[in-house]
């Protein structure tokens, strides 16, 4: 296969930059956008051929423009029309069709890297751009306004990336670049073939929250703001304090002092998954990182269709089914800890009885997943087995990548909004996944082992003093063929406090809380940093430091000796102020403190900017909208927080861990 390093779809059909030594070659694949039809459809579609597919899915007709033009006038309307089915993404149209995949045949070390940071002091002019790159390049850019921007421009070009790296620079750093080169009437041609930077509004989910950002592209270039990784990171981590840089370097134990180096880090450990997902699916770069599993594994589904010139089936309705056995067995601290994990444990009970979704006709979900499984497999027994440094971290991220979507197997089956979805098959793999967790937990329980938390396909035990081993032989015996067990860690202690949340003694004596009740950051400050030493205490069976710590934190709130950080909340705006003022006009939202404090400031706050404050007055129960201020706007010399609603607070986390 080619080292394509960028493509891009438009007039003329698929461009390709593939590498090619230190250089990179262009390369065109004719390619035409297409849409796709269910027979009934009454669309009357213009300049266009008609390509029927085979098999029994709902669309079954594959309409070519004659150019991407006519495509993107026609949309509007046929978007309208009830038995269309649209690619919104043309590059993922072309993909798709032609077969081609970003980064095939490259390792992650091999792409041309670039990180950067627009700096500023007032957000209207910029100071400073500082940059650096894998080839061990840096420099920064002062002085002149103009001057500093022509600079960072040549140096894209000297250096030529792949890929361009920043944090929160989709909000930040490239607006302002924009914007400022526009004044100085500056062409930013730093894309291959000259080409320029184009920008519009784009959105993206993590967990529960939708952002909207602006997506910035630059022809034969991925641009990466590595905050996107980093919220999906913590998003199922949900332990970093702050997503804010000097947080991340110290969670992270990241080497360097700018804030491009900072990101050259933060790109080397999150960014190698990302990028091995992309050789797997016919996505851009930064699209891959954005996409949520169940649209990734899609996309993929629906290319491997397309190719093989099959009809497309309508994604069922949705509907609810029993989920993953998942609770707390017991409350409270128990020692010697050990936990059992079940190997890929959907995805398995798929293979093993050889499972598909019933309009899946060419039988691509198993062969995928096979696939997909037996080559993370042979990468993870690769890198236990490599000497070389990095290229063992090399085969880690491509096994990680992997095991993410070899996992999204399943969800895909309850995914509403997937072709080839399928509630039966979900319901009858999780019946199957609860039985065999009921089947191994009466197992545990009948050696006399203390089952304490179980969850999809973990569970967490303490065994007796009186086992030599026969836990392990009777659980391995249980299972089914094509199931594996792992026995993958031993904790000296463990905190359960209620489903899915507990805390873990690590054998270097640190600590790893599990649940939003015990890490949210939805809580303040104090409230984290009071829990920490509290479960602490717990699980090294210590009511004095328990008690002390209490102590410390009620003192501190009363005689305000404590920090006002400790205090403020921290909010992210989702969407912009003005935004919110219309929606709150019309009815649609309610009245919500962080914007309310933001549309006071007279500040030009945006989606995506952070909002901190804390809450005043007199009493505990104050409603929160009407009675808080900006942390930034707080007077030291005269502190207003609210005592009585953060001694409640504080009783309420207390009465809890009692």
């Amino acid at each position: 296969m080619k080292q394509v390093v960028a493509a891009e779809a438009g007039q003329g059909g698929l461009k390709l930059w593939v590498r090619r030594g230190e250089n990179c070659a262009v390369e065109i694949l004719p390619f035409s956008p297409f849409v796709l039809l269910a027979p009934e459809s009454a669309a009357e579609i213009k300049n266009c051929t008609v390509k029927t597919l085979a098999g029994n899915g709902n669309f079954s007709r594959q309409v070519f423009f004659s150019s991407p033009e006519e495509y993107e006038k026609q949309l509007p309307e046929l978007k309208k029309i009830p038995g269309v089915m649209v690619i919104r993404d043309l590059l993922q149209q072309a993909l798709s069709m032609t077969g081609v995949r970003l980064f095939d045949e490259l390792e992650f070390d091999a792409l041309r890297r670039m990180q950067f940071a627009v700096l500023s002091s007032d957000n209207e002019v910029i100071d400073r751009i500082q940059v650096t790159d894998n080839s061990g390049f840096s420099a920064e850019y002062s002085g002149d306004e103009a001057e500093i921007i022509r600079c960072f421009n040549e140096q894209i070009k000297i250096f030529d990336p792949d890929l361009l790296e920043g944090f929160n620079c989709c909000r930040h750093d490239l607006p302002l670049l924009l914007k400022r080169a526009k004044k100085h009437r500056i062409t930013l041609d730093c894309g291959r073939d000259n080409g320029s930077f184009s920008v519009r509004s784009s959105r993206y989910s993590v967990a529960e929250k939708q952002y909207s950002y602006q997506k910035f592209t630059l022809p034969g270039r991925h641009i990466i703001d590595l905050l996107f990784p980093v919220q999906l990171y913590d998003a199922s981590h949900r332990d970093i304090e702050e997503l804010e840089l000097p947080v991340l370097k110290e969670y992270f134990n990241l080497d360097g002092q700018t804030v491009p180096e900072l990101v050259n880090g933060l790109a080397g450990i999150l960014l190698p998954a990302y990028f091995y997902r992309t050789r797997e699916l016919p996505l851009g770069f930064q699209e891959a990182v954005l996409r949520g599993s169940g649209s990734a594994l899609d996309a993929r589904l629906i290319a491997e269709y397309l190719q093989n010139s099959r009809a497309i089936p309508l994604p069922e309705t949705s509907r609810n089914y029993t989920g993953a056995l998942a609770g707390m067995e017991v409350a409270g601290v128990f020692h010697q800890v050990r936990h059992c994990d079940v190997r890929s444990l959907y995805p398995s009970l798929l293979l093993a009885a050889g499972r598909s979704p019933s309009r899946d006709e060419a039988g691509i979900f198993l062969q995928l997943l096979k696939k997909l499984r037996d080559f993370r497999l042979s990468a993870k027994d690769r890198a236990r087995n490599e000497p070389e440094e990095a290229k063992r971290r090399q085969l880690e991220a491509l096994q990680s990548s992997f095991k993410i979507l070899i996992n999204s197997f399943y969800g895909y089956l309850g995914f509403a909004q997937g072709a080839f979805n399928d509630y039966a098959l979900a319901a009858k793999v999780t019946a199957d996944g609860r039985d065999l967790l009921e089947k191994l937990t009466g197992i545990l329980q009948k050696h006399g082992a203390t089952v304490i938390e179980m969850d999809t396909d973990g569970i967490y035990f303490q065994i007796p003093e009186s086992d030599s081993g026969q836990i392990d032989a009777a659980l391995q015996e249980a299972l089914p063929p094509g199931i594996e067990l792992e026995f993958d860690a031993e904790y000296p202690a463990m905190f359960s406090y209620k489903a899915k949340n507990y805390a873990l003694l690590l054998a270097d004596n640190s600590i790893r809380l599990t649940g939003a009740a015990l890490k949210s950051r939805a809580l303040e400050p104090f409230q984290r940093k009071y829990i920490m030493a509290a479960v602490s205490a717990k699980l090294h069976n210590d009511p004095q430091a328990a008690q002390q710590n209490f102590e410390f934190w009620k003192n501190a709130i009363l005689n305000r000796t404590i920090a006002l950080e400790d205090l403020a909340k921290s909010e992210v705006l989702s969407d912009s102020p003005e935004n919110y003022r219309k929606k709150l006009a019309s009815g649609s939202a309610r009245r919500s403190a962080p914007y309310e404090l933001a549309l006071a400031s007279g500040r030009k706050f945006r989606a995506g900017d952070k909002v901190k404050f804390y809450v005043t007055g007199e009493k505990a129960k104050v409603p929160v909208v009407g009675n808080s201020r900006l942390l930034d706007e707080a007077d030291p010399e005269h502190r207003d927080e609210n005592t009585a609603y953060y001694l409640a607070k504080l009783k309420s986390l207390a009465a809890i861990f009692q």
